[in-house]
């Protein structure tokens, strides 16, 4: 007889497994296009499988988005970690943004999705708001962290900073994806975040 922390062990990994499943299926189809059959198929489960754990795919949607930022955040972390004390340095920051490249095409596609979202629908928008207000604070953390590995303080707020740290990343995966313009991620980090960073802050008082 299945005890009950198995059962609950069983459904974790089931929900756990539908989501990272869920993660290719949303980065290569429109969500309105996406069906449960694509789910189920992709992670290997059935429909019962899928609707005892979501109430539907977009609920499912959403917990992609949160599980994608916080993969980011946590390989980005892991990448300052790495850095031994006393040697960050602006060109600390390849090695910091390197982290994110497996996550790149994934992180733009399923970004731009749930925006769409959240424009054109009331409902969507206030968990958008909710998940973005979680990851504005990962990332206010973050950037705090860097500058204070560089020794400097900003000139505006953490949060603006980051915010435009977070816009000139998203904007070079689109130009990567695209294969247009000029600001793809790697020129992103040898020509312009370096003088970003540089113009925002200051040496710390």
């Amino acid at each position: 007889m299945t005890t009950a922390p198995a059962a609950r062990r069983s459904r974790e990994n089931t929900r756990a497994r539908l989501i990272e499943a869920a993660a290719d299926v949303f980065a290569e189809k429109a969500l309105r296009r996406v069906t449960v059959d694509d789910l189920v198929g992709a992670a290997g489960f059935t429909r019962g499988a899928f609707y005892s754990n979501f109430a539907g795919i977009e609920e499912l949607f959403f917990e992609v988005y949160a599980e994608q930022a916080d993969l980011m955040m946590a390989a980005v972390r892991a990448a300052i970690d790495d850095i031994p004390p006393g040697e960050f340095s602006l060109s600390s920051m390849r090695s910091v943004l390197g982290a994110l490249h497996p996550f790149g095409r994934r992180w733009f596609l399923i970004q731009n999705e749930v925006t769409l979202l959240a424009v054109r629908d009331p409902a969507a928008r206030e968990r958008f708001i909710a998940q973005g207000d979680r990851l504005q604070l990962e990332m206010r953390d973050l950037v705090a962290r860097v500058l204070t590995l560089l020794d400097r303080e900003p000139v505006v707020s953490v949060e603006n900073l980051a915010d435009v740290l977070l816009a000139l990343y998203l904007h070079s995966l689109g130009i990567e994806q695209l294969g247009t313009g000029n600001l793809d991620p790697d020129r992103l980090v040898d020509d312009v975040l370096p003088h970003v960073l540089l113009g925002l802050s200051r040496p710390a008082t």
